[in-house]
């Protein structure tokens, strides 16, 4: 599988620079073994949207993980080295919505999508989320299964949970000043759920 076609299509580059030449190809080599294997192995159910955030995302950093444990990196040196990856994804990903946040977008036009979106980031085959509860300047989302504590639980890593949960903060951070989010509690921080708060902003056009 190739890196290339996920959020961590740098990673190759990052990897040399950051070890040289010979040991950042074996650490790509490695981490592009091991995502292989975990997008091979699984049963997306059907999904597209969880297969594609598995395919993108998650298993990216998950396999890079995995590959610099098993060359000897302890545990914070490896979350470190994965946080600064993963945080320049999201801050490409918020810039992505941020160019969404055009002339005409604003909040009630979140609102009207925001079905849509949250199938497009919290896919029922990977997440359990109750209705979201709709205010007029507010949307109130609980999460109740996350995928992201499900999946590093499973592969032994539930440290990076918290990597993915940074992620999405860095992320929704793009829909300002629109749309302004805040996690209240997260399962990975031992909150029974997740607890995210989408409300109105500012009405004034994102500023250069």
């Amino acid at each position: 599988m190739n890196y290339e076609k996920t959020e961590l299509y740098f990673l190759k580059r990052e990897l040399m620079r950051e070890f040289g030449e010979t040991e950042g190809e074996k650490l790509f080599t490695r981490s592009s073994k091991l995502y292989a294997e975990l997008v091979v192995t699984t049963d997306y159910q059907g999904s597209i949207a969880l297969e594609a955030q598995l395919k993108r995302l998650t298993y990216p950093i998950i396999a890079y993980y995995k590959a610099l444990r098993a060359f000897g990196y302890k545990m914070e040196y490896s979350l470190l080295l994965v946080k600064k990856v993963t945080e320049r994804a999201a801050r490409e990903c918020a810039e992505v919505l941020s160019a969404q946040n055009r002339k005409f977008f604003a909040f009630h036009a979140f609102r009207r999508n925001f079905k849509k979106f949250c199938e497009s980031k919290f896919p029922a085959a990977g997440w359990s989320r109750e209705p979201a509860q709709k205010e007029k300047e507010k949307i109130s989302l609980r999460i109740d299964r996350c995928l992201y504590h499900t999946i590093t639980k499973k592969f032994g890593c539930p440290e990076l949970c918290g990597v993915f949960c940074r992620y999405e903060e860095i992320a929704f951070a793009g829909l300002y000043p629109k749309v302004v989010y805040s996690g209240q509690g997260f399962i990975a921080n031992g909150h029974d759920y997740c607890d995210f708060t989408f409300s109105k902003g500012e009405k004034k056009d994102l500023k250069n």
